[in-house]
């Protein structure tokens, strides 16, 4: 074999080489791609189901989880877990700082009528627990959902880590700025600032100061690392 014909068996050998590697690179793209829009589809599909059990029980005891009153009558708990009926999801201090009262009885209430096939304890204070108290999201680090009443509207908060004697805490380290965007984007606007689902931040609930996950009024795609709550409006 001549010097020429090893020379084209070499070019043949490298451009096969990188059709390959280009091959595997743009599958392993569009894996993670589809991968991701399936995790956005899951959490969608999850607070839609909240948002069905949320209507259902309205309709049948004419007020809110966790504030309805006459639970024990209703049947729903044979301790006393009543709301004050005030159409605003609480702590018991009519406040949103603890994890205790409407807040964490919003679930249970859920959970013991079978308006949710997940079961949650009304655990308070300490004992509120990711998963047995509160909903895990389905995409993120691990974080919790919890639900509270402000502007008189009801809403949902992606990022609840844990909750002491004192107060809950949640998280901006829940969700990646593209995870945050992409599911604003499928159910609202896609815009931070406004809409049915808006960008939180800090250690409390309800905290709209955010200057990582937004940056010039939109999420910022220059943080790759989970940075992002996000606050969506119950319907």
């Amino acid at each position: 074999m001549n010097n020429n014909s090893k020379n084209a068996f070499t070019i043949v050998e490298t451009l096969i080489a990188i059709c390959v590697i280009t091959i595997v690179i743009t599958g392993v793209f569009f894996s993670k791609k589809i991968a991701k829009e399936n995790e956005i589809k899951s959490l969608i599909m999850q607070i839609k189901k909240y948002d069905a059990a949320l209507n259902s029980f309205t309709q049948k005891y004419h007020a809110l989880p966790g504030d309805l009153r006459d639970t024990i009558v209703y049947g729903i708990t044979e301790s006393n877990t009543d709301g004050n009926g005030d159409n605003v999801i609480s702590d018991r201090t009519q406040n949103i700082f603890q994890a205790n009262g409407e807040i964490t009885n919003f679930w249970m209430h859920l959970s013991k009528t079978k308006m949710l096939n997940e079961n949650y304890d009304g655990a308070e204070d300490e004992n509120a627990k990711i998963g047995s108290t509160f909903p895990v999201s389905k995409i993120g680090e691990k974080v919790g959902i919890i639900i509270f009443g402000a502007e008189g509207k009801t809403f949902y908060q992606v990022g609840f880590q844990f909750a002491d004697a004192d107060r809950l805490y949640t998280t901006d380290y829940s969700l990646k700025t593209d995870e945050a965007f992409l599911f604003d984007k499928k159910i609202d606007d896609g815009n931070p600032q406004k809409g049915r689902v808006v960008a939180l931040g800090g250690k409390e609930l309800n905290t709209q100061q955010n200057d990582q996950c937004i940056k010039f009024g939109e999420y910022n795609s220059d943080i790759p690392m989970p940075v992002c709550q996000l606050r969506i409006e119950a319907k």
